[in-house]
């Protein structure tokens, strides 16, 4: 009987050995799933001070930065300068990433990984990395659908089929606004001693916003005054382009100065456009004395104009309003 015991419990200890040991291999096979794309990733971290653009694709939206001297510029926006931050994150996440699971290889499966290319529904990102100035790219990758638990991502190298399921984070995006340098103005509404816009006259008492005189229509004034006297705090552009003579004579324009104090002033123009509210800055007519904000400002301002975020543009679009058009009525209440 003990010996039939010892038996049966050896056995079992070898059967428990056994799986033991494929569970380790199935995790050993599922880490280590593509040493050649995980190795293709990771030579980004000796190569990191050799890069000299980066650049983001989105169905045919493209948003390239390049190294110009000590600092960086968004290259598909005519040299406006950019912030490091995301480049580096970029970088960092490209290296980190892992694969942990080979997915499909089909071509015409790549679209339920958001992996297909190129992609009209604009879920595919290419991103590419280029050193030394190359014009070839160093790292070439299509990023997909994020994996939401453990976090990662779908991707794939660009030209070949086998596509991977990787852990990590990565921010790859190609909207212009978290790359654009910024903010391009942060003057506090409490700063601003008076503003002159469209012929009326704002000034503030007890952090409140009034006119001198009430001669513009009600709807107007509550439009200007819950949107201009904030125009120019912490103000990050969704986009930016080389300004144009053309900018100041857009019809539909409010034009207002921010009196900063008696010697030093913003002259801003806002307009509106198909693709949302612009906005042209400029120093006003100001004395020689200097004035720390407005002079690291008005060097970012000079020769270009800027697009307010959504977010934003939505509270500015009453400016705009057709005056000939009366308001909509209000619904019927309907008595049961």
């Amino acid at each position: 009987m003990n010996n039939s015991k010892l038996i049966r419990g050896l056995i079992a200890a070898m059967i428990g050995l056994v799986a033991i040991t494929a569970i380790l291999q199935m995790q050993t096979k599922k880490l280590v799933v593509s040493d050649e794309i995980d190795q293709y990733l990771e030579t980004l971290a000796t190569l990191a001070p050799q890069i000299t653009a980066v650049e983001v694709q989105s169905g045919e939206s493209v948003l390239r930065v390049e190294k110009s001297g000590d600092r960086w510029i968004v290259a598909s926006r005519c040299g406006f300068s950019a912030k490091a931050e995301p480049i580096q994150e970029l970088v960092r996440g490209l290296i980190a990433l892992e694969t942990t699971q080979k997915m499909t290889a089909k071509p015409d499966r790549h679209h339920e990984l958001g992996l297909a290319w190129p992609d009209e529904k604009k879920v595919a990102r290419r991103v590419r990395v280029f050193i030394d100035g190359a014009s070839d790219a160093t790292t070439d990758i299509i990023v997909g659908n994020a994996v939401q638990s453990p976090t990662g991502v779908y991707l794939r190298k660009f030209g070949e089929n086998q596509a991977y399921r990787a852990s990590g984070r990565l921010a790859a995006v190609a909207d212009a606004g978290l790359w654009l340098d910024g903010p391009i103005a942060e003057f506090e509404s409490k700063n601003i001693q008076q503003i002159d816009v469209d012929g009326l006259t704002l000034t503030q008492k007890d952090s409140q916003w009034n006119f001198v005189a009430d001669a513009a229509p009600e709807t107007k004034r509550d439009a200007l005054k819950s949107t201009i006297p904030y125009l120019l705090s912490g103000f990050q552009p969704e986009d930016v382009r080389v300004a144009s003579p053309d900018d100041l004579t857009h019809p539909n324009q409010v034009a207002a100065i921010f009196h900063l104090d008696a010697e030093h002033a913003v002259d801003a123009r806002i307009w509106k456009e198909s693709d949302g509210i612009w906005v042209r800055l400029a120093a006003g007519e100001c004395s020689a004395t200097p004035h720390e904000l407005l002079d690291k400002y008005s060097a970012q301002w000079n020769g270009w104009v800027f697009r307010l975020p959504t977010w934003r543009a939505g509270q500015f679009e009453p400016l705009f309003a057709d005056p000939t058009l009366a308001p909509p009525l209000a619904p019927k209440v309907i008595s049961p």
